[in-house]
């Protein structure tokens, strides 16, 4: 066993094969290579694409705080009937009463 080549197994091997498998193992890798290639530069333009088309302001930040409630933040001009922050596990408080807030499934 201590005269053992790996290299010299795998091309004695290869050489043995028929030429259809041996076409096979010249195109395969590189059409995979290929294609990996066509994939990934995809997925970077489309991550580009997704970045330059959200634009605008941010609204809304819902926070699950470590108390186990979810909170609703509002950004941007307050108005004066509806608070900045809104805890969303409170049936009682008056926006549930009201129905302009529901309350959010987890």
């Amino acid at each position: 066993m201590e005269d053992y080549n790996f290299w010299q197994d795998f091309f004695d091997t290869y050489q043995s094969l028929s030429d259809g498998t041996k076409a096979l193992w010249l195109i395969v890798p590189a059409a995979f290579l290929l294609g990996l290639v066509a994939l990934i530069l995809r997925h970077r333009v489309a991550v580009r694409q997704a970045e330059s088309s959200l634009r605008g302001d941010l609204v809304y930040t819902i926070h699950w705080d470590g108390d186990d409630k979810l909170c609703v933040y509002r950004h941007g001009p307050a108005l004066d009937r509806e608070p900045a922050l809104v805890l969303l596990d409170q049936p009682n408080s008056d926006h549930a009463k009201h129905g302009s807030r529901q309350q959010m499934p987890r």
